[in-house]
């Protein structure tokens, strides 16, 4: 069972109650799932119109923006909180559902612009019902999970099945998840949803003040326009109090292009030379890595150099703890490493400027609820 969590304003449009809207609300009902609007003002007049004998549930709760009674919900509900979802149409549903640390889903037919700009976002009833079904039917976790001495690498889904060619499989999933970031959509959401289900189930939503960033492309424009950056700020924004990163302002500089890995035979695809003295972290973020925890988001990880990279500047900047999230893993090759920046991570290091303590294979666990997920959502 899911609890949805809405406001009487997610089903007025052009303020009209909207008739496919009720009818999804309480469709769900039906379906077994806890569906509750809430507001800080009586009961609307026309909700027992529309809601009666439908188990949609009215509840009167004022200074519901503090979120306390979410948690109270969840406790009463023997609920997790994972499971507990809030279809946001005004800022007062955005704070609640911040405060209430649980999933944060955008109206996309709120008229009020700022609430489009958060969380996961749907634009119709038949997305909210997509939505809600795959969220039940969710669950498995991470594909791998595995933790080394200075960061974690979780992935979602394991690729490896795409074919023998590690570096064809590469291109034939970046392409894809290229496709869907830039079209948007149902995919888009649904791919937001289980990443943020599962950062929720490992209790993101207890660390204070994250920081998010999205590993650069070997050619980056460094005006946060990557494949990715959506979509990270789509889970930034359904999972954090606080957003600790700023759209068009990306936490990595590459400076220089780098040999895109993916695409060459060439190279040691282990060695981070190249990664290292090509990139550094944004000046922007000077006063903001220092004892945070920080989330750095990639396509994919095969030998895992991006996240241990990725890590070795964080440290040196002061974050506590760091975790690569990859949307899907290929292979068995995965390493860890165990890198030192010996200068100033916010500005470009020389190849003399790090030290690699170690490297290795990355131990970790694996869950096959999950590895067919993700293949199945991009129809890989």
């Amino acid at each position: 069972m899911l609890a949805l969590i809405t406001s009487p304003a997610a089903v007025l449009i052009g303020g009209s109650v909207d008739p496919t809207l009720v009818n999804t609300l309480n469709l769900l009902s039906y379906a077994g799932h806890y569906v509750l609007i809430t507001s800080n003002r009586p009961k609307p007049w026309w909700f027992d119109q529309h809601f009666q004998g439908s188990g949609v549930k009215f509840q009167r709760e004022i200074g519901r923006q503090n979120g306390r009674f979410l948690k109270t919900l969840a406790e009463k509900l023997a609920c997790p909180t994972h499971n507990i979802l809030v279809l946001a149409a005004t800022h007062h549903d955005v704070i609640m559902a911040k405060n209430g640390r649980v999933m944060l889903v955008a109206a996309g037919w709120s008229t009020e612009a700022n609430v489009r700009r958060f969380g996961i976002k749907i634009n119709s009833a038949e997305q909210l019902k997509e939505l809600m079904a795959l969220a039940d039917d969710w669950s498995g976790h991470w594909w791998f999970e595995g933790d080394c001495d200075t960061y974690s690498t979780r992935a979602l889904a394991d690729l490896s099945g795409m074919g023998r060619d590690i570096t064809q499989a590469q291109a034939v999933f970046g392409k894809k998840l290229t496709q869907i970031v830039k079209q948007g959509g149902a995919q888009l959401t649904a791919l937001a949803l289980l990443t943020s289900r599962s950062l929720y189930i490992d209790g993101i939503d207890k660390k204070k003040d994250l920081l998010w960033g999205v590993y650069p492309s070997s050619k980056s424009t460094n005006i946060d326009d990557e494949v990715l950056s959506e979509l990270t700020h789509s889970l930034r924004t359904a999972v954090c109090q606080v957003q600790m990163a700023r759209r068009g302002v990306p936490l990595f500089i590459r400076h220089t292009p780098s040999i895109k890995r993916s695409g060459s035979r060439a190279i040691d695809r282990t060695d981070p030379t190249d990664q290292i003295t090509t990139i550094h972290l944004n000046p922007e973020y000077r006063f903001n890595v220092q004892e945070r925890s920080v989330v750095v988001v990639d396509d994919c990880t095969t030998h895992g150099l991006s996240f241990g990279v990725a890590a070795a500047f964080l440290k040196a900047a002061g974050a506590n703890e760091v975790l690569g999230l990859g949307l899907g893993k290929f292979g068995n090759t995965l390493q860890q490493y165990q890198i030192e920046i010996m200068s100033d991570p916010f500005a470009p290091v020389s190849a003399g400027g790090f030290q690699v303590h170690s490297s290795g294979p990355f131990s970790g666990r694996n869950d096959a609820r999950a590895q067919e997920s993700l293949r199945l959502l991009m129809q890989l």
